[in-house]
C-alpha cells in the first residue's frame, strides 16, 4: 500500500526492545533495515546511489548474493552501478544518530528568519523529526506529519532527464516517518 507505487515509508532504525527508562515494551521497536530494489530500464549503465547512507547489496536480479556454498556474499556500497535490464536489491535503515530536540538537544545552528528561508516541497519547516514549523503563507509543502524525505537517484546527472528536461529522470525518494507512536497518516 505505498502511495504511487513507489514511495518507501520507513519508520528509524530503533534497536531497543525495552524503553530504557522503566523496561516497558518500546513502541519504537525497529531492529530490520529497509529493502529497495534499484532497476534499469534503459540502455546504459547508471550509478545510483542514496543521500545520507550506504547501503548492504544483498541481491542481484531477484535472487540473493551468496556463493557456490550457499554462504552470504552481500557487501556495503554507496553507489551501485545497475546494468541495462538489471535490478539490484539493497537494505539500509535511518538511524538519528545525534537524537536531535528542540528542547533537549536543539541544533546546533542558528536558524535563518522566515523570510530569509527557501521551502521545498518536502521540508517541514522544522529540523527535527516529527515536528512541524511555521511555513509561509501559500507554501505548498507536501509534510504531512514532519516526516523526512531522502533522495535516492541517479549519480551520473547529465543523465538525470526525461526527453531533455534536467532532474527528471532515475531518481526516487524515501520517506521517513517519526518513531511510531506518530501523527502520520497511514
Amino acid at each position: 500500500s505505498q502511495p504511487y507505487g513507489a514511495l518507501a515509508r520507513i519508520n528509524p532504525y530503533d534497536p531497543n526492545p525495552e524503553l530504557p527508562n522503566n523496561g516497558g515494551p518500546n513502541p519504537a521497536y525497529n531492529p530490520l533495515p529497509a529493502m529497495v530494489r534499484y532497476l534499469n530500464v534503459g540502455s546504459i549503465d547508471f550509478p545510483f546511489h542514496p543521500h545520507g547512507n550506504n547501503g548492504r547489496v544483498v541481491g542481484r536480479d531477484g535472487f540473493p548474493l551468496l556463493d557456490a556454498e550457499g554462504r552470504d556474499t552481500s557487501f556495503e556500497k554507496f553507489s551501485v552501478n545497475v546494468g541495462p535490464g538489471q535490478t539490484w536489491d539493497v537494505t539500509f535503515f535511518w538511524q538519528d544518530n545525534e537524537d536531535y530536540d528542540p528542547d533537549t538537544n536543539p541544533v546546533p545552528i542558528t536558524i535563518p528568519n522566515l523570510q530569509n528561508m527557501v521551502f521545498g516541497m518536502f521540508f517541514s519547516g522544522s529540523p527535527y523529526l516529527g515536528n512541524q514549523g511555521t511555513k509561509p503563507v501559500g507554501d505548498t509543502g507536501m509534510t504531512q506529519c514532519g516526516e523526512y524525505y531522502i533522495i535516492a537517484h541517479n549519480h551520473a546527472l547529465f543523465q538525470l532527464d526525461s526527453w531533455g528536461v534536467p532532474m527528471t529522470g532515475p531518481a526516487t525518494f524515501t520517506r521517513v516517518d517519526p518513531p511510531v507512536p506518530n501523527a502520520c497518516p497511514q
